[in-house]
Protein backbone atom coordinates (compact mmCIF):
# COMPACT_ATOMS: atom_id res chain seq x y z
CA UNK A 1 0.00 0.00 0.00
CA UNK A 2 1.34 3.46 -0.92
CA UNK A 3 2.14 6.07 1.74
CA UNK A 4 -0.90 8.26 0.74
CA UNK A 5 -3.13 5.18 0.92
CA UNK A 6 -1.76 4.32 4.32
CA UNK A 7 -2.41 7.88 5.49
CA UNK A 8 -5.98 7.74 4.19
CA UNK A 9 -6.55 4.40 5.91
CA UNK A 10 -5.17 5.76 9.16
CA UNK A 11 -7.35 8.85 8.86
CA UNK A 12 -10.47 6.76 8.35
CA UNK A 13 -9.47 4.51 11.25
CA UNK A 14 -9.31 7.50 13.58
CA UNK A 15 -12.57 8.93 12.31
CA UNK A 16 -14.48 5.66 12.71
CA UNK A 17 -12.73 4.27 15.79
CA UNK A 18 -14.73 3.28 18.82
CA UNK A 19 -14.36 5.50 21.91
CA UNK A 20 -10.79 5.64 23.13
CA UNK A 21 -9.61 3.67 26.13
CA UNK A 22 -9.49 5.69 29.32
CA UNK A 23 -5.71 5.67 29.31
CA UNK A 24 -5.42 6.94 25.74
CA UNK A 25 -3.54 10.17 25.10
CA UNK A 26 -4.12 12.10 21.89
CA UNK A 27 -1.73 14.71 20.50
CA UNK A 28 -3.04 17.36 18.10
CA UNK A 29 -1.18 20.21 16.37
CA UNK A 30 -1.09 22.21 13.16
CA UNK A 31 1.03 19.59 11.43
CA UNK A 32 3.22 16.55 11.93
CA UNK A 33 6.41 15.65 10.07
CA UNK A 34 7.30 11.99 10.31
CA UNK A 35 10.73 10.38 10.16
CA UNK A 36 10.68 10.23 6.37
CA UNK A 37 9.84 13.92 6.00
CA UNK A 38 6.16 13.42 5.09
CA UNK A 39 3.93 16.26 6.32
CA UNK A 40 0.42 15.69 7.71
CA UNK A 41 -1.79 18.68 8.39
CA UNK A 42 -4.09 18.56 11.43
CA UNK A 43 -2.61 15.31 12.73
CA UNK A 44 -4.15 13.13 15.42
CA UNK A 45 -1.66 10.83 17.15
CA UNK A 46 -3.23 8.37 19.56
CA UNK A 47 -1.09 6.74 22.23
CA UNK A 48 -1.79 3.84 24.56
CA UNK A 49 0.75 3.19 27.28
CA UNK A 50 4.17 3.76 25.75
CA UNK A 51 3.21 3.06 22.12
CA UNK A 52 1.69 4.95 19.23
CA UNK A 53 -1.43 3.07 18.19
CA UNK A 54 -2.86 5.34 15.47
CA UNK A 55 -1.73 8.23 13.33
CA UNK A 56 -4.49 10.01 11.50
CA UNK A 57 -5.83 13.36 10.44
CA UNK A 58 -8.76 15.43 11.56
CA UNK A 59 -10.02 18.12 13.90
CA UNK A 60 -11.77 16.03 16.57
CA UNK A 61 -10.14 13.56 18.93
CA UNK A 62 -11.74 10.22 19.89
CA UNK A 63 -14.00 10.56 22.90
CA UNK A 64 -12.63 9.59 26.28
CA UNK A 65 -9.01 10.36 25.50
CA UNK A 66 -6.74 12.81 27.28
CA UNK A 67 -6.15 15.43 24.59
CA UNK A 68 -3.02 17.56 24.37
CA UNK A 69 -3.52 20.33 21.83
CA UNK A 70 -0.51 22.23 20.54
CA UNK A 71 -1.81 24.93 18.18
CA UNK A 72 0.84 26.66 16.11
CA UNK A 73 3.22 23.73 16.56
CA UNK A 74 4.67 20.85 14.55
CA UNK A 75 4.83 17.32 15.95
CA UNK A 76 8.00 15.34 15.23
CA UNK A 77 9.55 12.05 16.29
CA UNK A 78 11.89 12.41 19.25
CA UNK A 79 15.29 13.54 18.00
CA UNK A 80 18.38 11.33 17.97
CA UNK A 81 21.93 12.59 18.55
CA UNK A 82 24.27 9.83 17.41
CA UNK A 83 27.43 11.20 19.05
CA UNK A 84 27.78 12.89 22.41
CA UNK A 85 30.00 12.47 25.47
CA UNK A 86 27.39 12.50 28.17
CA UNK A 87 29.49 11.93 31.28
CA UNK A 88 32.79 13.59 30.51
CA UNK A 89 34.46 16.53 28.86
CA UNK A 90 37.87 17.88 28.15
CA UNK A 91 37.94 20.21 31.14
CA UNK A 92 36.84 17.63 33.73
CA UNK A 93 39.69 15.12 33.89
CA UNK A 94 40.74 14.07 37.34
CA UNK A 95 37.41 14.82 38.98
CA UNK A 96 35.87 12.37 41.45
CA UNK A 97 33.71 9.64 39.96
CA UNK A 98 30.72 10.89 41.93
CA UNK A 99 31.04 14.27 40.19
CA UNK A 100 31.30 12.55 36.82
CA UNK A 101 28.10 10.65 37.57
CA UNK A 102 26.25 13.78 38.62
CA UNK A 103 27.50 15.62 35.56
CA UNK A 104 26.17 12.84 33.36
CA UNK A 105 22.79 12.90 35.06
CA UNK A 106 22.49 16.64 34.52
CA UNK A 107 23.48 16.33 30.88
CA UNK A 108 20.98 13.53 30.33
CA UNK A 109 18.13 15.60 31.73
CA UNK A 110 19.06 18.60 29.60
CA UNK A 111 19.30 16.58 26.39
CA UNK A 112 15.93 14.95 26.99
CA UNK A 113 14.14 18.20 27.79
CA UNK A 114 15.46 19.77 24.59
CA UNK A 115 13.94 17.01 22.47
CA UNK A 116 16.62 14.33 22.21
CA UNK A 117 14.89 11.15 23.32
CA UNK A 118 17.58 8.76 22.05
CA UNK A 119 21.31 9.44 22.30
CA UNK A 120 24.48 7.50 21.55
CA UNK A 121 27.37 8.43 23.82
CA UNK A 122 30.81 7.52 22.47
CA UNK A 123 33.43 7.87 25.16
CA UNK A 124 33.15 7.78 28.92
CA UNK A 125 35.58 6.90 31.73
CA UNK A 126 35.17 3.90 34.03
CA UNK A 127 32.02 2.69 32.25
CA UNK A 128 30.09 5.59 33.78
CA UNK A 129 27.88 5.74 30.69
CA UNK A 130 26.89 2.09 31.17
CA UNK A 131 25.76 2.86 34.71
CA UNK A 132 23.92 5.99 33.58
CA UNK A 133 22.12 4.09 30.83
CA UNK A 134 20.98 1.50 33.34
CA UNK A 135 19.92 4.16 35.87
CA UNK A 136 17.77 5.85 33.22
CA UNK A 137 16.18 2.54 32.27
CA UNK A 138 15.41 1.86 35.94
CA UNK A 139 13.80 5.29 36.33
CA UNK A 140 16.39 6.57 38.80
CA UNK A 141 17.50 9.37 36.48
CA UNK A 142 15.58 11.32 33.84
CA UNK A 143 17.21 11.17 30.43
CA UNK A 144 17.08 9.85 26.88
CA UNK A 145 17.45 6.15 26.18
CA UNK A 146 21.17 5.65 25.74
CA UNK A 147 23.46 3.57 23.60
CA UNK A 148 26.94 3.55 25.10
CA UNK A 149 30.53 2.62 24.26
CA UNK A 150 32.49 3.50 27.43
CA UNK A 151 36.12 4.33 26.72
CA UNK A 152 37.19 3.39 23.22
CA UNK A 153 40.18 1.63 21.72
CA UNK A 154 42.86 4.29 21.44
CA UNK A 155 46.53 4.61 20.60
CA UNK A 156 47.33 5.48 24.20
CA UNK A 157 46.25 2.06 25.46
CA UNK A 158 46.64 -0.11 22.34
CA UNK A 159 49.31 1.39 20.05
CA UNK A 160 48.55 1.62 16.37
CA UNK A 161 51.17 1.25 13.67
CA UNK A 162 51.29 4.98 12.89
CA UNK A 163 50.33 6.67 16.15
CA UNK A 164 52.20 8.65 18.75
CA UNK A 165 52.92 5.55 20.85
CA UNK A 166 54.95 3.86 18.12
CA UNK A 167 56.79 7.11 17.44
CA UNK A 168 57.74 7.13 21.11
CA UNK A 169 59.18 3.61 20.88
CA UNK A 170 56.28 1.33 21.82
CA UNK A 171 55.42 -1.77 19.81
CA UNK A 172 52.14 -1.88 17.87
CA UNK A 173 49.33 -3.74 19.64
CA UNK A 174 49.11 -7.41 18.79
CA UNK A 175 46.04 -9.31 17.64
CA UNK A 176 45.82 -11.01 21.03
CA UNK A 177 45.89 -7.70 22.92
CA UNK A 178 43.33 -6.06 20.66
CA UNK A 179 40.88 -8.95 20.79
CA UNK A 180 41.27 -9.19 24.58
CA UNK A 181 40.45 -5.47 24.93
CA UNK A 182 37.32 -5.79 22.82
CA UNK A 183 36.12 -8.87 24.72
CA UNK A 184 36.68 -7.17 28.07
CA UNK A 185 34.86 -4.03 26.94
CA UNK A 186 31.92 -5.97 25.53
CA UNK A 187 31.66 -7.97 28.76
CA UNK A 188 30.91 -4.73 30.64
CA UNK A 189 27.64 -4.35 28.73
CA UNK A 190 28.45 -1.69 26.14
CA UNK A 191 26.27 -1.28 23.06
CA UNK A 192 29.06 -0.18 20.71
CA UNK A 193 32.77 -0.58 20.23
CA UNK A 194 34.43 2.80 19.71
CA UNK A 195 37.78 2.92 17.87
CA UNK A 196 39.95 5.99 17.43
CA UNK A 197 41.12 5.09 13.94
CA UNK A 198 42.87 8.45 13.47
CA UNK A 199 44.33 11.19 15.60
CA UNK A 200 42.17 14.04 16.83
CA UNK A 201 41.48 16.90 14.45
CA UNK A 202 43.47 19.01 16.90
CA UNK A 203 46.50 16.85 16.06
CA UNK A 204 46.06 16.70 12.30
CA UNK A 205 43.61 13.79 12.11
CA UNK A 206 46.05 11.33 10.51
CA UNK A 207 45.61 7.53 10.55
CA UNK A 208 46.68 5.47 13.57
CA UNK A 209 45.65 1.82 13.15
CA UNK A 210 46.51 -0.51 10.29
CA UNK A 211 43.91 -2.31 8.21
CA UNK A 212 44.77 -5.54 9.99
CA UNK A 213 44.44 -4.05 13.49
CA UNK A 214 41.03 -2.63 12.65
CA UNK A 215 39.89 -5.95 11.24
CA UNK A 216 40.93 -7.79 14.42
CA UNK A 217 38.98 -5.35 16.59
CA UNK A 218 35.83 -5.18 14.50
CA UNK A 219 35.74 -8.93 13.96
CA UNK A 220 35.89 -9.46 17.73
CA UNK A 221 33.15 -6.88 18.28
CA UNK A 222 30.97 -8.61 15.70
CA UNK A 223 31.49 -11.90 17.50
CA UNK A 224 30.34 -10.19 20.69
CA UNK A 225 27.22 -8.91 18.92
CA UNK A 226 28.03 -5.20 18.99
CA UNK A 227 28.58 -2.79 16.08
CA UNK A 228 31.59 -0.51 15.71
CA UNK A 229 31.92 3.26 15.52
CA UNK A 230 35.22 4.62 14.22
CA UNK A 231 36.53 8.11 14.94
CA UNK A 232 38.24 8.98 11.65
CA UNK A 233 39.26 12.25 10.04
CA UNK A 234 41.82 11.30 7.39
CA UNK A 235 40.50 9.58 4.28
CA UNK A 236 42.83 6.56 4.56
CA UNK A 237 41.89 5.98 8.21
CA UNK A 238 38.17 6.18 7.40
CA UNK A 239 38.50 3.90 4.36
CA UNK A 240 40.34 1.27 6.42
CA UNK A 241 37.60 1.35 9.06
CA UNK A 242 34.85 1.04 6.45
CA UNK A 243 36.56 -1.91 4.78
CA UNK A 244 37.04 -3.53 8.19
CA UNK A 245 33.30 -3.31 8.81
CA UNK A 246 32.66 -0.21 10.93
CA UNK A 247 28.97 0.72 10.90
CA UNK A 248 29.47 4.46 11.46
CA UNK A 249 32.36 6.84 10.88
CA UNK A 250 32.60 9.84 13.19
CA UNK A 251 33.69 13.35 12.18
CA UNK A 252 35.34 12.77 8.78
CA UNK A 253 36.88 16.24 8.48
CA UNK A 254 39.44 15.19 5.85
CA UNK A 255 37.50 12.75 3.67
CA UNK A 256 38.09 12.77 -0.07
CA UNK A 257 35.78 11.98 -2.98
CA UNK A 258 36.93 8.38 -3.29
CA UNK A 259 36.21 7.69 0.37
CA UNK A 260 32.83 9.43 0.21
CA UNK A 261 31.97 7.16 -2.71
CA UNK A 262 32.92 4.21 -0.50
CA UNK A 263 30.30 5.35 2.04
CA UNK A 264 27.64 5.28 -0.67
CA UNK A 265 28.82 1.93 -2.00
CA UNK A 266 28.81 0.20 1.39
CA UNK A 267 25.96 2.04 3.09
CA UNK A 268 28.24 3.10 5.94
CA UNK A 269 26.83 6.00 7.95
CA UNK A 270 28.72 9.28 8.38
CA UNK A 271 28.30 11.11 11.70
CA UNK A 272 29.96 14.51 11.17
CA UNK A 273 29.85 17.60 13.38
CA UNK A 274 30.24 21.21 12.27
CA UNK A 275 29.45 23.53 15.16
CA UNK A 276 31.74 22.11 17.84
CA UNK A 277 34.86 23.58 16.24
CA UNK A 278 33.35 27.04 16.60
CA UNK A 279 32.66 26.28 20.25
CA UNK A 280 36.25 25.20 20.86
CA UNK A 281 37.65 28.28 19.16
CA UNK A 282 35.49 30.48 21.37
CA UNK A 283 36.22 28.56 24.59
CA UNK A 284 39.61 26.97 24.02
CA UNK A 285 41.12 28.54 27.11
CA UNK A 286 38.57 26.69 29.27
CA UNK A 287 39.83 23.36 27.99
CA UNK A 288 43.53 24.12 28.24
CA UNK A 289 44.11 23.61 24.52
CA UNK A 290 47.48 24.60 23.15
CA UNK A 291 47.81 27.27 20.52
CA UNK A 292 48.81 24.57 18.04
CA UNK A 293 45.66 22.55 18.78
CA UNK A 294 43.43 25.57 18.22
CA UNK A 295 45.30 26.38 15.02
CA UNK A 296 44.46 22.91 13.73
CA UNK A 297 40.83 23.43 14.75
CA UNK A 298 40.64 26.73 12.87
CA UNK A 299 42.38 25.27 9.83
CA UNK A 300 40.04 22.30 9.54
CA UNK A 301 36.76 24.13 10.19
CA UNK A 302 36.21 25.30 6.58
CA UNK A 303 37.58 22.01 5.25
CA UNK A 304 35.18 19.88 7.28
CA UNK A 305 32.30 22.09 6.12
CA UNK A 306 33.32 21.61 2.48
CA UNK A 307 33.54 17.85 3.03
CA UNK A 308 30.04 17.86 4.52
CA UNK A 309 28.68 19.76 1.51
CA UNK A 310 30.28 17.26 -0.87
CA UNK A 311 28.93 14.34 1.18
CA UNK A 312 25.41 15.78 0.87
CA UNK A 313 25.82 16.16 -2.88
CA UNK A 314 27.02 12.58 -3.26
CA UNK A 315 24.16 11.12 -1.23
CA UNK A 316 26.24 9.79 1.65
CA UNK A 317 23.96 8.45 4.44
CA UNK A 318 24.51 11.22 7.00
CA UNK A 319 23.21 11.01 10.55
CA UNK A 320 22.83 13.79 13.10
CA UNK A 321 25.63 14.07 15.65
CA UNK A 322 27.19 16.89 17.62
CA UNK A 323 30.13 15.48 19.65
CA UNK A 324 28.67 17.62 22.44
CA UNK A 325 30.49 17.39 25.75
CA UNK A 326 31.41 19.36 28.82
CA UNK A 327 29.86 22.81 28.94
CA UNK A 328 27.92 22.75 25.70
CA UNK A 329 25.85 19.57 25.94
CA UNK A 330 23.90 20.74 28.97
CA UNK A 331 23.57 24.36 27.85
CA UNK A 332 20.37 23.29 26.14
CA UNK A 333 21.35 24.36 22.63
CA UNK A 334 22.95 21.44 20.83
CA UNK A 335 20.32 21.81 18.09
CA UNK A 336 22.36 24.72 16.72
CA UNK A 337 24.12 21.97 14.74
CA UNK A 338 21.04 21.75 12.49
CA UNK A 339 21.54 25.35 11.38
CA UNK A 340 25.17 24.76 10.43
CA UNK A 341 24.20 21.72 8.37
CA UNK A 342 21.46 23.50 6.47
CA UNK A 343 23.81 26.42 5.81
CA UNK A 344 26.31 23.90 4.39
CA UNK A 345 23.81 22.56 1.86
CA UNK A 346 21.62 19.98 3.57
CA UNK A 347 17.90 20.55 3.10
CA UNK A 348 15.70 21.04 6.14
CA UNK A 349 13.90 17.81 5.30
CA UNK A 350 17.15 15.84 5.07
CA UNK A 351 18.35 17.37 8.32
CA UNK A 352 15.21 16.12 10.05
CA UNK A 353 15.53 12.66 8.50
CA UNK A 354 19.16 12.48 9.62
CA UNK A 355 18.07 12.99 13.24
CA UNK A 356 15.07 10.64 13.14
CA UNK A 357 14.55 7.65 10.85
CA UNK A 358 18.06 7.47 9.41
CA UNK A 359 19.73 7.81 12.80
CA UNK A 360 17.41 5.09 14.10
CA UNK A 361 18.49 2.84 11.23
CA UNK A 362 22.16 3.50 11.95
CA UNK A 363 21.70 2.71 15.63
CA UNK A 364 19.68 -0.43 14.89
CA UNK A 365 16.47 0.78 16.56
CA UNK A 366 14.26 1.68 13.59
CA UNK A 367 11.65 -0.84 14.77
CA UNK A 368 11.26 1.16 18.00
CA UNK A 369 11.91 4.87 17.40
CA UNK A 370 12.63 7.48 14.73
CA UNK A 371 9.20 7.83 13.13
CA UNK A 372 5.54 8.60 13.84
CA UNK A 373 3.68 5.40 13.09
CA UNK A 374 1.64 2.80 14.86
CA UNK A 375 3.64 0.29 16.86
CA UNK A 376 6.61 2.50 17.64
CA UNK A 377 7.46 3.89 21.04
CA UNK A 378 5.66 7.15 21.75
CA UNK A 379 8.63 9.50 21.51
CA UNK A 380 7.09 12.74 20.23
CA UNK A 381 8.21 16.35 20.44
CA UNK A 382 6.66 19.64 19.34
CA UNK A 383 8.32 22.79 18.04
CA UNK A 384 6.75 26.15 17.20
CA UNK A 385 6.17 26.88 13.55
CA UNK A 386 7.41 24.65 10.76
CA UNK A 387 11.05 23.44 10.80
CA UNK A 388 10.86 22.79 7.07
CA UNK A 389 10.61 26.55 6.67
CA UNK A 390 12.94 27.48 9.53
CA UNK A 391 15.26 24.79 10.91
CA UNK A 392 16.05 26.98 13.93
CA UNK A 393 12.65 25.91 15.30
CA UNK A 394 14.46 22.81 16.58
CA UNK A 395 16.29 25.06 19.04
CA UNK A 396 12.92 25.98 20.56
CA UNK A 397 11.44 22.60 21.46
CA UNK A 398 8.28 23.27 23.48
CA UNK A 399 6.97 19.78 24.31
CA UNK A 400 8.66 16.43 24.90
CA UNK A 401 7.14 12.98 25.33
CA UNK A 402 9.25 9.86 25.82
CA UNK A 403 7.77 6.37 26.11
CA UNK A 404 4.29 7.87 26.25
CA UNK A 405 5.11 10.03 29.28
CA UNK A 406 5.12 13.81 29.08
CA UNK A 407 8.61 14.88 30.10
CA UNK A 408 8.14 18.56 29.39
CA UNK A 409 4.73 20.12 28.93
CA UNK A 410 4.15 23.13 26.70
CA UNK A 411 5.10 26.30 28.55
CA UNK A 412 7.51 24.63 30.97
CA UNK A 413 11.08 25.94 31.01
CA UNK A 414 13.97 23.71 30.05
Amino acid sequence: MSRPALLLAATLAVATASPAHAQDVVLMADRAIDGTGVVTDNPIIRIQGNRIVEVGQGTQAPSGATVIELPGHTLLPGLIDAHVHITNGFDTRGERRSVTALRGAGTARSLLRTGFTTVRTLGSPDFADVDLRDAIEEGLVQGPRLQVSAQGMSDGALPGVEGDAVEEGEAPATEEAIRAFVRATAAEGVDWLKIFATRSSRSGGTAVYSQEQLEWAIDEATRAGIPTSAHAHAADGAARAIRAGARTIEHGALLDEETLDLFVETGTYLAPNLYLSEYYLENGDRFGYTEEALEWTARLLPIRTDVFTLAVEKGVPIIFSTDANSGWSWSGDTAIEFERRVAAGQSEREALISATSRAAEALGVADEVGDLRAGLLADVIAVPGNPLDDISALRRVAFVMKDGQVVRAAGEPR
